[in-house]
């Protein structure tokens, strides 16, 4: 990891993809995404890149670098980086966020691939979730992409969990990709839970260094019986959520690891044409996770 205007100082001399965000000092892109160009044969180094709010001015520097050939976003630029773009997938235009920039021969195009990760890992369970609702625990940019991403499943509406529902109605559409989005309060979250197929947690609860908690009240843990239930996180591997979900007989308990590699799979194919080598990057952060540690 290294800071924004230190890297600027030095750049490297040979192509280079990125991620920028703040804090980015914990993030496993760099591991895979450079196993992925040494797997393809392909010239380039990936960095992580320290951008806080303070420092995004030297974000244009960045990107306009004649060695820069990709990059990634993540909190809290996701958003912003968006004025930066010519153009803007539609997809990423509705969640609105955008988590990886492409430079072209027309200028810098954005995508968002949290969707097609979110997809992945769900899509094994699609006609289980066919026709039911689905509950989306978080309400920020991560929750508009697991709800783009029911779309796929067939969910035809998404009942998105927020401490601040009123509040934040303003900022969140009445749907995104097609799925109706109803925005409620964790008091009404037991009944929502009762008649949904699937929930999904895009909150940072449970997240290291903190595992031991989660978005689901004790009480309410008997009421994923019979759900699939993701959470994003995938530091640690096993969440609380995940432990509760799993005592509680859902039907199926999914971790982050395969949506994390599965986003960075899509925005390597993005940059480079070029396949991902998935089994080796999941394996590769689970060992360097500290929960895989003996």
């Amino acid at each position: 990891m290294i800071a924004i205007h230190d890297f600027l100082k030095r750049p490297p001399v040979q192509p280079f993809y990125a991620v920028i965000g703040h804090p980015v000092a914990q993030s496993k892109s760099p591991l895979i995404h450079n196993m992925a160009l040494k797997h393809n044969g392909l010239p380039g180094i990936y960095t992580a890149i320290d951008t806080p709010g303070t420092a995004y001015a030297f974000v244009g520097k960045l990107l306009g670098h004649k060695m820069f050939r990709g990059l990634n976003v993540t909190i809290p630029h996701k958003s912003r980086i968006m004025d930066a773009l010519d153009v803007v997938d539609a997809l990423a235009i509705e969640v609105g966020a955008v988590n990886t920039v492409n430079p072209t021969r027309t200028g810098l195009a954005g995508y968002n691939t949290d969707v097609a990760g979110f997809e992945e890992t769900l899509r094994p369970h699609a006609l289980w979730m066919t026709g039911s609702p689905a509950v989306v625990l978080g309400s920020g940019g991560a929750a508009r992409a697991a709800v783009a991403s029911l779309k796929e499943m067939r969910v035809p509406v998404a009942f998105v969990v927020s401490r601040k529902p009123r509040e934040i109605s303003v900022n969140w559409p009445s749907r995104i990709n097609g799925v109706e989005v109803r925005l409620i309060g964790y008091e009404q979250l037991r009944a929502h839970l009762r008649e949904s197929a699937a929930v999904i947690n895009t909150t940072p609860l449970g997240m290291f260094p903190n595992p031991g908690k989660s978005p689901v009240p004790f009480d309410l843990t008997d009421e994923l019986k019979g759900k699939v239930c993701m959470d994003a996180i995938y530091n640690p591997l096993e969440t609380h959520f995940m432990k509760q979900a799993r005592n509680a007989g859902a039907h199926a308990v999914l971790g982050g690891l395969t949506m994390f590699v599965e986003q960075a799979a899509a925005a390597f194919r993005i940059w480079t044409g070029r396949g991902f080598p998935k089994e080796e990057a999941a394996e590769a952060i689970s060992k360097s996770l500290p929960a895989a540690k003996p």
